[in-house]
């Protein structure tokens, strides 16, 4: 009977373990599967994060190649700007010859002396608007410049002239000794007159490439931009 018992036991014990035995696999089979998803996931994750730098990266690209093409044509297109720049700089600093190295022609200095030279454009300000190369040698800036009148600077200059003549037909005192020098004296007198408004043009300046180097041309369009009203002064002391 015992010995039955005992025999009942082992038995039990066997049917146990191969249950434990049978369930095992069972569960880490679960458990692979859902290490497997969750692998799964993660792929399609890093999958998903990744692909958005794909045309971001060829937007980048498009961007550089853009950028860099435009820089090319404003370097092409800005030489005629840097000439007029370079002429106006130094027309404002009163040095008429290094002006001279940026025109094609000669420029106007109105017989001035030096210290007139620097007075007559010292407030002389301009903003280029558009550069256009026509062709591989000529192109046109538009450009706006800010200067002094010179029509009402020449029309002050003129009336005291005139004064100091009729002083000296009329046998004033002092007239008879005014001279050249005072003409002139009176010419600077004007351009550091603070009453002097300034007038701003909207011109259109031709520039034109004469061997490898663009030049400003000297025409009557550049004159009438950087000495405003000149023209209309003349007229209105020859009549």
């Amino acid at each position: 009977m015992e010995e039955k018992n005992k025999d009942l036991k082992e038995n039990k014990k066997v049917e146990t373990k191969k249950e434990v035995k049978k369930e095992e696999p069972k569960f880490q089979k679960v458990e692979k599967k859902e290490v497997k998803k969750k692998e799964d996931k993660k792929e399609k994750k890093q999958g998903s994060k990744k692909a958005p730098w794909i045309p971001t990266l060829v937007t980048v690209i498009v961007v550089l190649l853009v950028a860099a093409l435009l820089t090319v044509m404003i370097v092409t297109s800005s030489a005629p700007k840097k000439s007029l720049e370079a002429l106006l700089t130094n027309l404002k600093a009163g040095d008429f010859t290094k002006a001279q190295e940026y025109l094609s022609g000669e420029i106007n200095n109105l017989g001035l002396d030096e210290e007139s030279q620097k007075l007559l454009f010292d407030k002389l300000n301009w903003k280029v608007n558009k550069v256009t190369e026509t062709d591989e040698n000529n192109a046109t800036i538009e450009v706006d410049i800010t200067t002094k009148d010179i029509e009402s600077i020449i029309n002050n200059y003129a009336r005291k002239v005139l004064d100091a003549v009729r002083g000296a037909i009329s046998g004033n005192d002092g007239a008879e000794n005014v001279s050249s020098q005072d003409f002139k004296d009176y010419f600077v007198e004007q351009l550091k007159n603070d009453d002097i408004q300034t007038t701003t043009v909207n011109a259109t300046i031709n520039a034109v490439k004469e061997d490898g180097k663009w030049k400003i041309v000297s025409d009557e369009s550049l004159e009438n931009a950087i000495l405003p009203g000149l023209e209309e002064a003349i007229s209105t002391l020859e009549s």
